[in-house]
């Protein structure tokens, strides 16, 4: 996130959910509220987003990767 000669790109495969709400929506971490890390629109009900952040761990785990997410 930003611009660094050295270092990682932070994305969900790399970072432990750590679930940011802010007006905008519940993201995956707060290092970062860009749309690529937002997990929900809706702030309520909260536990919607706790689901969707375990079936994106859960598929992490059966893959090895990161599935695509989209959001309404």
């Amino acid at each position: 996130r930003g611009y660094s000669k050295a270092g990682i790109e932070l994305n969900m495969g790399n970072l432990v959910p750590e679930l940011t709400v802010n007006l905008d929506g519940i993201f995956w971490h707060p290092l970062s509220t860009d749309a690529d890390m937002q997990v929900s629109k809706k702030m309520f009900p909260l536990a919607h987003a706790v689901e969707r952040v375990q079936q994106q761990l859960d598929e992490m785990e059966k893959t090895g990767g990161v599935p695509l997410m989209t959001f309404t």
